[in-house]
């Protein structure tokens, strides 16, 4: 998941792009759309099973919906003369993002299993893979490279392993003339979407040094890469109708809603999903109208300020919910549509403290000091080619 803080704010420098409060919105909704699909998974109950289905059934799409947000994002922040050429910077910046609250997530669901398993003679709550190997791989970023035995400690957290990893390809790449990275990309894009195709969006299968699930994430990355390029050199000459806007972004969203709702896993449907309604849900918020005000309610924009705490601490709260009824021989009624309402709002709460005491603190820390190292343009500006 990406910050929608580092493409600008009220405090940011001139040379970053206005925020855009709507995808802050679409973030929060996303990623409780995720905690809804891990509820179903985790605690084996599904409450409000009318409501809740399309996240229920398929609500690890919502994964991918980061990662089309996070490659329009960064293209918007990074991909530009102020930025690119600044590597080592821009990928201190992402580890400052990301990697403060991963380590204390990390941190608290290895002594929790460490505790049940340990202490308490009881099976690993959900992941099984939580020794010293995977540790490490999870301290490292790379707990979803093809180096892992399994999902491990707090299992959410492949998606950022994978992130930051396509982040940093990324970043290395737009350091490069502009052109040679349109050809590069638009090359790897074609290379996986084939692997894709064959393999499925969402599978276990993998190839040497890699996971389907790297893949992915470079599948979803591009395509916001692209969104980002026809939204900024296409769509101003379009002059795009604010009605026609909102209608795209319902019809986007309700598509969704449908498949997860009803439909069965097919690659090339998921594939539709991540290329077209993610997208075309993106351009609908920005450009609406009525989609634009509702996204832009401030409860909504906190939500999505939150996000990446309510993302990450979703697991370990779980697993302080089974720990508890372990400890105190407590059947937990997670059929209870009272008390998944209970759960949501628990995690509201403790992405609250952790954003705060986590997140902000641990981004100023390692935003304080400039790095040096390969802070220089690794190329000439007049290299790129626009």
């Amino acid at each position: 998941m990406i910050e929608l803080a580092d493409y600008g704010s009220g405090r940011s420098r001139s040379r970053e792009p206005t925020r855009l409060h709507e995808l802050d919105s679409l973030r929060a909704l996303a990623a409780i759309g995720v905690v809804g699909w891990h509820y179903a998974s985790h605690f084996g109950a599904a409450p409000l099973p009318s409501l809740m289905a399309p996240f229920y059934h398929h609500g690890e799409l919502l994964v991918d919906f980061f990662f089309v947000l996070s490659g329009f994002v960064l293209a918007r922040a990074y991909w530009n003369d102020q930025r690119s050429a600044t590597f080592a910077n821009n990928v201190r910046d992402r580890i400052a993002r990301m990697y403060p609250l991963h380590f204390a997530t990390l941190c608290a669901v290895a002594v929790m299993q460490w505790i049940l398993v340990d202490r308490l003679s009881s099976p690993p709550f959900v992941y099984q893979f939580n020794d010293t190997y995977d540790f490490v791989l999870n301290l490292l970023l790379l707990n979803r490279t093809g180096l892992e035995r399994g999902p491990s400690f707090n299992g959410p957290s492949w998606s950022i392993s994978t992130e930051f990893v396509v982040n940093v390809l990324f970043l290395a790449a737009i350091a490069l003339p502009r052109n040679i990275v349109r050809a590069g990309l638009f090359a790897l894009f074609a290379v996986l979407l084939a692997a894709i195709l064959k393999g499925g969006l969402i599978s276990d299968a993998a190839v040497p040094g890699t996971t389907n699930d790297v893949f992915r994430t470079i599948v979803g990355f591009c395509c916001g890469i692209a969104l980002h390029s026809v939204h900024s050199h296409w769509l101003p000459r379009i002059n795009l109708n604010r009605g026609f806007a909102d209608g795209l972004a319902i019809a986007a969203a309700s598509g969704f809603l449908y498949y997860s709702a009803e439909g069965e896993l097919a690659g090339l449907l998921h594939l539709v999903i991540v290329a077209i309604c993610f997208p075309a849900l993106i351009v609908g918020a920005i450009h609406g109208r009525v989609v634009k005000w509702v996204l832009t309610l401030r409860p909504l924009i906190y939500l999505g300020t939150i996000s990446y705490s309510i993302y990450l601490v979703h697991f370990p709260l779980q697993l302080g919910v089974h720990l508890a009824s372990v400890v105190f021989f407590i059947q937990m009624p997670y059929d209870s549509a009272f008390f998944l309402a209970g759960f949501f709002f628990a995690i509201v709460g403790l992405a609250s403290i952790t954003y705060r005491l986590i997140e902000v603190p641990g981004k100023k820390l390692l935003r304080k000091h400039p790095t040096a190292i390969l802070a220089e343009p690794l190329v000439s500006p007049r290299g790129d080619a626009s």
